[in-house]
This record gives structure tokens, sequence and C-alpha cells, in this order.
């Protein structure tokens, strides 16, 4: 169920991030999504973050759209503060040879004023928003190694009749231009062949790199396939039959968890293989 929501939501989001960004010109084109959860149950929030990479012709450079969900996962309500008009500090970054540079935002983000305020979040309540970050700025025919975005809320803690310590919950994630897959992490070459009665035969083989990774799965249509990786040499292949729903076989959701709970969900294609 749950898979099935980030699946809509993100599709969702992408119609919706289309045309927020419409300068009158040729249609920003969406080139990448990458949605990220990692729990923090000690200090009880939840992070769930989409980054969609558009193609927008007004800055003749990708720009990226990031959309940030926190939730309060605990029993007690949580205090929060904010900085300028934002829960969430939000920082993108591109690193390439051992330099970085910080993604602006768009000219026409408008002011916020500098005022700190508090806020609380109740038991599973949560607060949302949304940034945009320009990559044309970046050196001439500069090509990333890796971007990082870092996201962190500022929370307060102890008894509220006491003096209360700031505390800072902060979410690192690192991400390939074109939000693909990070070939150091996992790779995976997946194709379909077509059966008779609306049936595809779905062929995934490849390799995990990462020893922090707990469990991967890929969904095509309504069928989940879980990819039992080796535990020695990090190898899975799996095969198995699934049934058509809607219109052809073109990609799947491929969820990727993490031993502390972390979630990287992508969109991958499928090679269809049928003569």
């Amino acid at each position: 169920m749950f898979r099935k929501f980030v699946y809509s939501f993100v599709c969702l989001l992408l119609f919706m991030t289309a045309g927020a960004v419409d300068v009158n010109a040729a249609p920003p084109k969406v080139t990448g999504t990458l949605f990220i959860e990692k729990p923090f149950k000690k200090e009880g929030l939840r992070f769930q973050t989409t980054v969609t990479e558009i193609d927008n012709p007004k800055y003749d450079s990708p720009v990226y759209h990031v959309n940030t969900i926190v939730t309060n996962i605990s029993r007690k309500p949580i205090t929060y503060t904010t900085a300028h008009c934002y829960g969430v500090t939000t920082r993108l970054e591109a690193y390439a040879s051992r330099d970085s540079w910080e993604l602006p935002y768009p000219e026409d983000e408008p002011a916020c004023t500098p005022d700190i305020k508090e806020r609380t979040l109740k038991p599973g309540r949560t607060f949302e928003q949304d940034e945009y970050f320009r990559t044309d700025e970046l050196p001439d025919d500069l090509t990333p190694d890796y971007f990082q975005l870092n996201s962190s809320v500022r929370i307060l803690v102890g008894p509220e009749d006491k003096e209360r310590k700031e505390e800072l919950v902060k979410m690192q994630t690192q991400f390939l231009a074109g939000l693909a897959l990070n070939p150091d992490e996992i790779e995976i070459q997946s194709d379909s062949s077509e059966l008779p009665k609306s049936y595809y035969e779905i062929n995934a083989t490849g390799k995990v790199s990462n020893k922090e990774i707990k469990r991967v799965t890929l969904q095509v249509f309504n069928t989940l396939l879980t990819l039992r990786i080796d535990s020695k040499s990090g190898e899975f292949s799996t095969k198995k039959k699934v049934k058509a729903k809607g219109p052809s076989l073109q990609s799947g959701v491929l969820e990727v968890t993490y031993k502390d709970g972390t979630k990287h969900i992508y969109n991958i294609l499928i090679k269809n293989t049928s003569n």
C-alpha cells in the first residue's frame, strides 16, 4: 500500500512540478526523480524528500525541485524553529574534483523575513515545503561527480519549564546527475519479454556493493519482486511472470532499503527484449 502511495505521489508531483515552473516558453521536461525516506526514531521525526530534475529552458540548464515532508513519528508534540520562512533548512551542492559549488535559488524567489519562530508539530502531523535550485551558475562544461543534499530541522529538547536546548536533526543524501542509480552502490539490468494473455516475464539481475543495503524490491505494475541478495557476492538474479495493468510496460519502481531504515525509490526503465 505504501509503495502504491509513493508511486502515485511521485506521478502527481511530476505533473504538478511541470506546471509550477512553466515560463511560457518550451514546456519544462522532467528528466529524473528520486524519493528519499529517512526516519530519526530517537528525535521522533521522519523526512520524506522527493528530488526532481527539470530541464527548464528559462535557464538552459537543469533545475532541481526539492519537496520535503517532515512528520512527527513520536507520541509527544515536537517544537521546532523556523529560519527565515522555512522549517527545513535545505542546501544543495555540486561536487567535482574535490571542489564544491552551492546551488542558488531562482532569481524570483520571494524574500523571507529573518524572524525565528517556534512552532509545534503534534504526533502524526506533518509540515511540507518546496524549493527550487538552479545549476546555471556552475562552471561551463562541468560534469559534477555527484550532488549532495543536506536537509535539517532545528528542534527544542528538554522540559518546557526550563531553558530548552536546540538540537539539529540532519539528513544527508548524495545522488548523480539525472538522478540515476549510483553504480558504486547498486547495479541492475532489467528486461522483459511479452507473453500471451497480457503477461510479461521480468528478468532482473545485478549486484549490490554497499554493505549497508538491506533489501531491494522492484515493483512492476501491481507485482512486487524481492531481489534476493547473496550475502557473500552481493549479486542477485530474479525472474518472474507479471500481469500487465494499463499501458505497455516501460518502467518499474525500484526501492532500496538500508539497515538504518532509509529508503531510496527510483523509477527505472525496463528494456523490452521481445521480437
